[in-house]
Order: structure tokens, then C-alpha cells, then sequence
């Protein structure tokens, strides 16, 4: 165990044990604790340890079994409990387990409630259930509290925790709210795009889920404190609520508090099998986590330093939005935001809250009178957020092109349509030297046509990417592996400088590979002269029914380029897509800086081929800003650089263009990497977004939700052919607790590596969670095992296929599941184990007549053969089992009422004992429409 990880633990111990005798009396408190279990078990020595599995952490326990610790465990609790009292000799693998095992459990339990109710057999946090005064309390709050759902989404399986606290009022975090909902104050919060919000008051370990009361709206976005307020629709009058202490938990330490809450799967917060001793391996329902306050903290959140609160509550992910309640007087006295593990756990105080006349106005209970001391730090946000609501022109939906059809703006997506564009003379009232080209009558008539934004053609003082523009911090421009792949300018040199962001081109493929970008949602910044407006027709110059345009950069060779009639030929197949948004850069000291740098956004040199929709997420916002937005949740600072490029690959499909165009090779995947100051340094997360292009090369198609992963910043570099240097390697936060809740919040699959491996993740979220009823198939962890294969019959049956069909559509192929799988009862999951490597039982194989794979006769032909293999085949909307179920013989066609209908692809799983998954005989798939 290192010594910082060691320093850290001893820490929270110290934290959870305080007083002069607190840590000087763990060894005796070990023993007694530890005293009557039972003989020896797995862990008899330190060598037989290490031989389990990894020397650093302990082997897998069984599906669905219990860590009982024994009394070679209790051994080693004592050795570490010594060690941890001198502070001198480091706990081995074994030990540091021992301790997270056993002596943590002890001192911060979490106990199943059930039926409204809880049980607290425990040594020392039994008075939960005999103090009747306690037991009362906890009692009243617990149907107070919700689990939010996200009704139809299948990314993320809900999103946190939250609890009334008004009539038809639920107050939660407000990243909790950013998942589903826009906007920050009290007016112009909307939902995003395609979703919705639920609050389930029931989701208690196994009892029936409640009714999912529907969130009616967003009432607040508190713009200093992590606290949003959501309007419920259907709780009763008279429905019990928790009202907030004004009393301030920064000044509660010792204080002994309990968090009700729907904690998550934490795989990288915790050690696997301490957690699931803890949680039994249920996660995502309602539990009773009692702890006591701790002393106040800096934490960082959306962009600034709050003074928090702190506890020491075993808490993990889900449990955000949780309240903190006071077990003397059953007030809630913070809520809880987030947390590190062995660490500290932060909330939001809530006498802070209590004290805000808004949050009283919105209806929110207050225990007692409210606070009257002077106006806190903080109000000077919410009169920001005012000033800029007055200015705020947000339309009401989303705009409209003539033919009906709706064009999303995330802040910019471009949908070219050809004609000619009427050029004017410079529009004699903007800035010089910006030129501005507009329609007749300043653009107020009906007719639709391309023009270019307004943009400075005076490249001098163009200063570009800033290294130092986190401040007393460096973060260095990335750069190519290999110079020579970058394009020169005709002035030499290859640092294309923009109005806050720099590009880097590759010569061959005339796309960036690099792109830098300052960015910051500093007010003074973003709207640095009151009263100007900062649309982004205004500040283009464009007229209303004009659409934008882009050009090339005169500083570069036209070679190095790619030309605007590549996307004007390309017969619609795709999106000129900004790589430096250009929301991301609109800032300066004044208007004419803002409006320069959002003319630069539109130089040919930040644009890449993006599929149509590649620019939109699955909840109809843009993917890119989604992931910016996560990260500065994390952020101490509102300015955070962002790293971002296409991965260009010698195997990227070419797309032949039409009307005399050249063939161009088209990006499948994109990668970015923003980088936040936080409290402890620089924090850097990676992040890569693929669009699929895996149909004829005449013809792109994409299914419904793109892939959205986070990675470390080493893979990227290997996969991009970019080095960010030490600085950014030595950033990267890909094995932190807060790139877990990223990646959790945000529906991102993590993975290790973006080499291609010929696996692709399944699209099909649920993909097969009805076809075993009552058998757990849900993944070990949340995050795909490094370690995985998929069984070999599969892919002997894979193969048969592609080589009978090898020009079919693999669109809807896969096989290891995404992260909504990961929660559900899935053969897409490596539930099944071959030693330490995870095996995945399931493929999916896409619907292609055209291309001679028909998935319904493939799927008749195995049903036909009755392969000892097979485990069940489901096709468009029936299922068939290899054996009797529900009362239907064996192979016999059923009704399958999973989510997905299985229309577009063929799910095959087979059995998942070793002989018989490994088994590569040669499949019988002989039946017509086949190959």
C-alpha cells in the first residue's frame, strides 16, 4: 500500500475515531470485534493471498455471495490496526483489506430499508432502533425520500437521490437536475431535448418498485450551491416532508447524522469486495447510512470554491442529492453533494439554503426563523444570473426549416442546402476591420441563402491557444508525434492562431489534429458590454433566414484544406461539425474580440465531415458541450482549456464525393480532453465520441445513439498520434473517484484502450434483460472488465456468416454490452468467467437481406437445428428457448416483451458452461435467405 493511499486512510480513521484514545484504542477495538468469528477460511496467508488473483486486492468473491470474514481476516484487521496506530511500517494487500473489510463496515455501516422500515443489529449503531425518539425521526423520513428515475433512457439507470421539502417540492443537487434539465436560476429552465424525469418513493431492496411520480418541471438551479428544486407532480397534500435547520453544520462537528439515499456501484471508489460486503451486491435502493458531521471544507463545484459541509457516512455514487438529517432533531442540516473515498464527504449546509429568501419564496420548510445576518458571498451569483436572464433571447423550441423539418442549434449545427449566395458590399456599420455579408434589406426577406459570418480578415494579434490561461497553472498545446504529418503555413511554422483557441492541420488528410481552445463562462467575459446582443445571428451578421457559410484560411495552402463544395456535393451525408465550438470561445474583453472569435469558429481549418445527427447525443443535446458541462461540476475555476481532434486512421472509410470531387477518408471516432483547475492541481479527463460508418461507401447510416466513451489520456495519444506531454499525462484523473461520477452522470462506457479489436459494444441497450427472469446476469462492475473475450462458438457462428455474406451491414453487430447492460440481466455482460478472464455469452448479428444476411432465417435456421449450444434466440419480437419455459416446450417461438424489438438484429446466446460456449463446431445455418 503506498503511503499517501496509507496517510489517507489513517486519516479517516483518525476522523471516525476521535478523542486522545481514538486511535491508540483501535487494536482493542479490532479484537473485540473481530472476536467470534469463525475459523480460517480463504485468506490463510499472505502468499495464498496473492495467489487468488492480483496481490492488490482479493480475489472475486462468487456470484452473489457474502464476504464472511474469518478469523485469518480478523488477524490481519488486528496487524493493521497496530500498524495504523504507530504510523510507521505500510499495511500489506492483505491487511488494507482487512481494514476496508472489517473495520470500516464497523464504524460506518449501511442498513437495507425495507417496508418503510430498517433493522440496526449493530454494536454501535443499535439506539437507530431503540431510542424511540431516533426511531420516530428516521420512521417520518423515509417515505420522504425518492430515487429520480429518467423515464426511457437507458444510458443511465437513474440519476440520483432526492427528498421533499414542500408541498409538491423535491429538493436534489443540481448536477443531479443537469442530467435531464438546462439553465441556472429561476426562469428559462428547460428540459433537454427527448427527456424526462420521475420520482420513484419506494425502490426498496426487493419489494415492488413504486409509482414514478413525473417531475412537472424544474422550479430552481441554484447558481452558488450544487441544489436544484424540482416540481413533482401527484404528491399528496398532505404528504410528509423534512424541513431545513438553520442551524449550520459547519459548526456541528461530532454531530451524529444519518444520509437516506439510493447508493450506487462505485467499482473505482472502493475495493469490489469490500463494497459488496457492505452492500450485499445490491445497489439503487433505499438504505440508511448513519455517520457524524465532520469539520468544514473547501470544495470545488461548477466552477468556484464553496465552504462546505462534511460527514463521514458511507456513501457513494447515487446517494447525490441525499439528505443529511440531524438524529436529534430530525432536521436536515446539509445535502450531500459528493465525496472521496477514505476521504471526506462534502454537502451543501443547509442553513446556507435556509437563508436564501429565494429558496424560502419557492416554498422550501424552514426549521425556525431564517437567518438575518448580512448578505452572503454568494448573492452576487444570483444577481448575475438575473442581469443575464433580462438579456436572455432563448427561443422556445428549436427552430424551423421551411420543409418542417427541425434543425437542433448545439450552439451551431449546419445543414447546407446548394444555391447561390448573393454577395453584398461590407456592411458599413460593423466594426472594422470585420466583414459582414448580408442579404438585401438586411436579411429581413424571405429568402433562404449561404452566407459567411461576419469575420476579421486581418490576421495580426491573433494570439491563439494560451498555455497559461488556468492561472499560476501551465498547460501545454499538445503536438503531433510526427511533425512532418502537420501542414505548414505559407509563413512557416504550423500553429494556425485564432481569437482564443489554435489549430494544428494534418497536410495529408487537410483536417485538424489538434485544436486548443481557452474557454470560460466568466460573465464579464462572455458579455462584456451590457445591452449588446450575443445570438449568434447577431453576433454572425447574418439575417434571419440566413444560414452560415464557411472559408478557407489564406494562411494555409488551399492543398491543405478540404473545400466547402465537399459538403455541398456530398448530397446531405454530412454535417460540417465545429471542433472548437463555437460557444466555447465566444469571449473577450469586448465586443469586437467576442465577434471576432466567433467568426474564426467558421474558418474551413475547425471543420470536420461529421454524419448528420453526429452532433447530437440521444437527448438531443451536444454531445461535446455534455462532457464539458460534467467536468465542471469538479471545477474550482469557471475557465478550463479543452484539447480536441478527429482519430485519423489509415482505415477510415473513404467517401468517393460526387460532382468531381476527390475521395475523402471520413473520421469514425473523435477524441477530446478537457483539463479543470480543482483544489488539488490540474485534473484532466479524456473522452472519445464515435459515429458509425459502417454502411456501403455510397451510403452512411447511424444508429439511434452514439458512443460515447471516457479513456485515459495515454490511449488517446496512441490512438490519435498526439503527445500532451507530462504535464497532461500526469493530470489525467481516467483512475479517480470523480472520473467515475463523470462517467456515471454522463452514460459514458470507460475503457482502457481504443485500439481496434475487431469488438465492438452492442447499441442495444436492454438488449435481452427479459429473457432469463430471476437469474443475475448483471455486470461485476459498471465499468467493463479490462479482461474480457467473447465465447468461441460465437464467433465461429460470426464467422460463417461474414464469409457467406462479406459485404453485409454490421451496423447493429455486438457483443460486449454498454453501460445500461452493466445494471440489467444481460448475457452481454462477462457475468460468465474463464479463470480472471470475463466471458461474454451473447452476440448480436444485424438484419441485411440486401447484403445476404436475413436475420430471420438465420435465426430459423438455429431454432431448426437445435444446437446443444443455444440458450435462447431472439428475433423480432419473439424469443426461443432451448428449454422449457413458462410452461412452452422447448424451441418453441413465444412472445418476447423486452424493450427492444429485435427488428434489426438476431440476439444469440449460448450456455455458459466452458465445453460447451467454447465448443467451435461448425454451426448448421443452412436454411435459405443465409449467405
Amino acid at each position: 500500500m503506498s503511503e499517501p493511499d496509507q496517510d489517507r486512510l489513517r486519516r479517516y480513521l483518525r476522523r471516525i475515531m476521535p478523542g486522545p484514545a481514538g486511535m491508540e484504542d483501535l487494536p482493542r477495538q479490532v479484537a473485540a470485534a473481530t472476536e467470534s468469528l469463525p475459523a480460517a477460511g480463504p485468506f490463510r496467508t499472505e502468499a495464498a493471498f496473492a495467489e487468488a488473483g492480483a496481490p492488490e486486492r482479493p480475489p472475486a468473491m462468487p456470484d452473489g455471495a457474502k464476504l464472511i470474514p474469518d478469523a485469518t481476516l480478523a488477524e490481519a484487521a488486528c496487524r493493521a490496526a497496530e500498524k495504523l496506530r504507530d504510523g510507521k511500517t505500510p499495511l500489506s494487500p492483505e491487511e488494507r483489506f482487512a481494514t476496508e473489510a472489517i473495520i470500516i463496515p464497523e464504524k460506518r455501516p449501511a442498513f437495507d430499508i425495507i417496508g418503510g422500515d430498517f433493522t440496526a443489529n449493530h454494536r454501535l449503531w443499535g439506539k437507530l432502533k431503540t431510542d424511540p425518539a431516533i426511531h420516530r425521526r428516521l420512521r417520518s423520513a423515509i417515505p420522504c425520500v425518492g430515487r429520480i428515475e429518467l423515464p426511457g433512457q437507458s444510458r443511465i439507470p437513474y440519476c440520483g437521490t432526492g427528498f421533499v421539502v414542500g408541498r409538491g417540492l423535491l429538493m436534489t443537487n443540481r448536477h443531479v437536475a443537469d442530467i435531464f434539465a438546462l439553465g441556472v436560476g429561476e426562469r428559462g429552465i428547460r428540459f433537454r431535448t427527448g427527456t424526462a424525469a420521475g420520482v420513484d418513493f419506494k425502490r426498496e431492496r426487493g419489494q415492488p418498485s413504486g409509482a414514478i411520480l413525473k417531475v412537472r418541471s424544474v422550479r430552481m438551479i441554484h447558481p452558488w450551491w450544487d441544489m436544484a428544486l424540482l416540481d413533482v407532480e401527484g404528491l399528496p397534500d398532505d404528504a410528509g416532508l423534512l424541513r431545513l435547520s438553520t442551524r449550520d453544520a459547519r459548526d456541528m462537528a461530532g454531530r451524529e447524522v444519518a444520509v437516506i439515499g439510493y447508493p450506487a456501484y462505485d467499482p473505482l471508489g472502493n475495493d469490489p469486495a469490500v463494497q459488496n460486503r457492505l452492500f450485499d451486491r445490491t445497489y439503487g435502493v433505499k438504505r440508511l447510512q448513519p455517520g457524524e458531521v465532520a469539520a468544514s471544507a473547501k470544495a470545488a463545484s461548477f466552477g468556484k470554491i464553496v465552504d462546505a459541509a462534511t460527514h463521514d457516512c458511507s456513501t457513494l455514487m447515487g446517494n447525490s442529492g441525499s439528505m443529511v438529517m440531524d438524529l436529534a432533531t430530525g432536521e436536515v442540516v446539509a445535502l450531500h453533494f459528493g465525496g472521496r473515498y477514505l476521504d471526506v464527504n462534502v454537502a451543501v449546509p443547509a442553513a446556507e439554503l435556509a437563508r436564501d429568501g429565494r429558496v424560502r419564496d419557492a416554498g422550501v420548510a424552514i426549521a425556525g426563523d431564517a437567518p438575518s445576518d448580512l448578505a452572503p458571498d454568494w448573492l452576487n451569483a444570483w444577481n448575475d444570473t438575473e442581469a443575464s436572464m433580462q438579456n436572455e433571447t432563448r427561443p422556445s423550441g428549436p427552430p424551423r426549416k421551411p420543409d418542417g423539418a427541425t434543425t437542433i442549434e448545439i450552439p451551431v449545427r449546419i445543414t447546407v442546402t446548394i444555391g447561390d449566395a448573393v454577395r453584398m458590399a461590407p456592411d458599413a456599420s460593423a466594426p472594422a476591420p470585420l466583414r459582414a455579408e448580408r442579404s438585401a434589406g438586411d436579411g429581413q426577406g424571405m429568402q433562404e441563402a449561404l452566407r459567411e459570418p461576419d469575420h476579421d480578415t486581418d490576421y495580426t494579434g491573433r494570439w491563439g491557444y494560451s498555455p497559461f490561461f488556468l492561472t499560476g497553472r501551465e498547460v501545454p498545446l499538445p503536438k503531433a508525434r510526427d511533425p512532418r504529418a502537420l501542414a505548414t503555413l505559407k509563413e512557416g511554422g504550423t500553429e494556425l492562431t485564432y481569437q482564443n483557441f489554435s489549430i494544428l492541420m494534418h497536410a495529408e488528410r487537410r483536417l485538424a489534429l489538434v485544436t486548443a481552445a481557452n474557454v470560460t463562462r466568466e460573465k464579464p467575459l462572455r458579455e462584456p458590454e451590457p445591452g449588446r446582443s450575443y445570438t449568434r445571428k447577431d453576433l454572425g451578421g447574418l439575417g434571419t433566414n440566413d444560414r452560415e457559410t464557411w472559408f478557407p484560411d489564406p494562411r494555409l495552402d488551399a492543398v491543405h484544406q478540404l473545400t466547402d463544395a465537399f459538403y455541398s456535393c456530398d448530397g446531405g451525408a454530412f454535417d460540417k461539425g465545429h471542433i472548437v465550438r463555437r460557444e466555447d470561445v465566444a469571449w473577450g474583453r469586448t465586443y469586437g474580440e467576442l465577434k471576432r472569435a466567433n467568426g474564426d469558429t467558421f474558418h474551413i481549418t475547425n471543420c470536420s465531415p461529421q454524419v448528420a445527427q453526429f452532433n447530437q447525443s440521444s437527448r438531443g443535446e451536444d454531445n461535446w458541450g455534455d462532457l464539458e458541462n460534467l467536468v465542471q461540476v469538479q471545477s474550482a475555476s469557471e475557465r478550463y482549456c479543452v484539447f480536441a481532434g478527429p482519430i485519423l486512421e489509415a482505415g477510415d472509410g473513404k467517401f468517393p464525393g460526387r460532382g468531381g470531387q476527390p475521395p475523402v477518408p471520413i473520421p469514425s471516432r473523435y477524441w477530446k480532453v478537457v483539463v479543470a483547475s480543482t483544489e488539488d492541481g490540474l485534473a484532466a479527463y479524456g473522452f472519445v465520441l464515435e459515429q458509425d460508418l459502417s454502411r456501403t461507401e455510397l451510403e452512411f447510416v447511424v444508429p439511434e445513439n452514439f458512443r460515447r466513451l471516457m479513456a485515459p489520456l495515454a490511449a488517446i495519444e496512441e490512438a490519435a498520434g498526439v503527445d500532451f506531454g507530462e504535464i497532461l499525462r500526469g493530470s489525467d484523473r481516467y483512475a479517480s473517484d470523480a472520473a467515475e461520477e463523470i462517467a456515471t452522470r454522463g452514460g459514458l462506457a470507460r475503457t482502457r484502450s481504443l485500439a481496434r479489436t475487431g469488438e465492438d459494444r452492442t447499441p442495444h441497450a436492454g438488449d435481452d434483460a427479459e429473457a432469463v427472469p430471476g437469474v443475475d446476469r448483471t455486470a461485476p462492475l459498471t465499468e467493463a472488465p479490462v479482461s474480457w473475450r467473447v465465447a468461441k462458438s460465437l464467433l465461429t457462428l460470426r464467422g460463417q456468416v461474414n464469409r457467406r455474406a462479406p459485404g453485409r451491414n454490421r451496423a447493429s453487430d455486438g457483443t460486449i454490452g454498454d453501460p445500461s447492460h452493466a445494471n440489467r440481466n444481460s448475457d452481454h455482460n462477462p457475468w460468465v468467467t474463464d479463470g480472471a478472464m470475463g466471458v461474454v455469452t451473447a452476440m448480436d448479428i444485424t438484419h441485411d437481406p440486401r447484403g445476404g444476411c436475413d436475420a430471420g432465417a438465420l435465426a430459423a435456421s438455429v431454432v431448426a437445428s437445435k444446437d446443444s449450444r443455444v440458450k435462447y434466440v431472439i428475433w423480432d419480437r419473439r424469443i426461443a428457448n432451448s428449454s422449457a419455459v413458462g410452461g412452452q416446450p422447448p424451441w418453441a417461438w413465444r412472445p418476447y416483451t423486452g424493450s427492444n424489438p429485435h427488428n434489426k438484429h438476431v440476439h444469440l446466446s449460448v450456455r455458459s458452461e466452458k465445453a460447451v460456449y467454447d465448443d467451435e463446431t461448425a454451426w448448421d445455418i443452412s436454411g435459405p435467405g443465409v449467405g
